[in-house]
């Protein structure tokens, strides 16, 4: 057999293990008062979990997104947020085994691997979350978090729990992912109004690692200027794919979202039709919202802010009220795309 010809067949059977290839490794931790002490279970196997859990407070589940890790910086943080503010079962989607590239690389682990286990991954979280209710959890109490990628398997777990006819209390999306989620490519359905009760999504990256059409029944979008840009503080430029500078704004969805469970009033945004009525009106709204615990669910539509370049991010009343350079790019628009192109 040629040289050519064995390659061939390795890396097509590669490609054929990572498309069907579904490990049982995902689990549900339960977090008793600390990040050290929780109950863990298979994911297949919630009921396991009754002895952690109290039916008389809210349940929040989070999970991260591709490549993500359970120890990893955006899961410390926010499962740490959460358990400091007390009073709600605390639990993690660990699907660690089943985000990874694998041999394939960043593009394709993605594609052929991460994406299908993710959806897999979601039903069967939203299978459990009923199974939990049976152990009298309610459904009217649960929020799902999921950061990226992770927020596209929390909506997969809302189709999943509508399709029985139980609807989720409330689903937020930090900076959703956009592969194969939007665009030309997409082949997937991802988070959407329809998804629970009260779907609320935090826009940091729109048109590069996130979602950058308003799908959620309230979507927040931080720094906004209608054009593609970082966030505060992050690294103009290009970076190599997943490096913490290419990543930066990306990850701001779940920094601004960890500040904001510590200082619930600390990032407030103004609502507007869009950015550039939001410019007109330099912020000036009856309707505000806050970030985080405190978000309204009776809310509906765009709401935008800015904040700092550095912790703490949030700016407060004043972060309602757009830059001087996003007034100036919103008045000249004609000037800030021969600007761009310049650049």
């Amino acid at each position: 057999m040629c040289s050519e010809m064995k390659n061939y067949l390795i890396l097509t059977s590669l490609v054929l293990m990572c498309m069907v290839q579904f490990t049982q490794a995902a689990f549900l931790r339960c977090y008793n008062g600390s990040l050290d002490s929780y109950l863990a279970t298979p994911l297949e196997k919630p009921l396991d979990l009754s002895p952690c859990l109290n039916t008389g407070v809210p349940t929040v589940v989070y999970t991260f997104g591709y490549r993500g890790k359970s120890s990893g910086p955006a899961t410390t943080a926010v499962l740490k947020a959460y358990i400091t503010k007390r009073k709600r079962n605390v639990i993690l989607l660990d699907w660690e085994n089943e985000a990874e590239s694998g041999l394939l690389g960043i593009p394709l682990g993605y594609a052929l691997y991460a994406v299908p286990n993710a959806k897999k991954i979601g039903r069967k979280l939203g299978e459990a979350l009923m199974a939990l209710t049976k152990a009298g959890v309610s459904m009217d109490d649960i929020h799902l978090v999921g950061h990226s990628l992770g927020a596209q398997i929390m909506a997969y777990a809302g189709k999943r729990t509508r399709e029985n006819g139980q609807i989720i209390a409330r689903i937020t999306g930090l900076d959703p992912a956009r592969a194969l989620f939007e665009g030309t490519l997409a082949i997937q359905s991802g988070l959407d109004r329809t998804c629970a009760r009260f779907v609320d999504i935090l826009h940091t990256d729109p048109g590069g690692y996130g979602t950058s059409a308003a799908t959620g029944t309230v979507d927040i979008w931080p720094n906004y200027s209608g054009n593609s840009g970082s966030q505060p503080g992050c690294p103009p430029g290009d970076f190599n794919m997943f490096s913490p500078e290419d990543l930066c704004s990306h990850d701001r969805s779940w920094r601004y979202y960890v500040e904001a469970l510590g200082s619930p009033t600390a990032l407030m945004a103004a609502s507007a039709t869009n950015v550039d009525e939001w410019v007109a009106t330099n912020g000036q709204t009856n309707q505000t919202i806050y970030i985080g615990d405190l978000t309204s669910t009776r809310a509906k539509g765009n709401y935008y802010l800015r904040t700092n370049p550095e912790p703490a991010y949030g700016m407060g009343p004043e972060g309602m009220k757009p830059d001087g350079n996003q007034i100036r790019n919103r008045r000249n628009p004609i000037l800030t795309r021969i600007l761009k192109y310049l650049r």
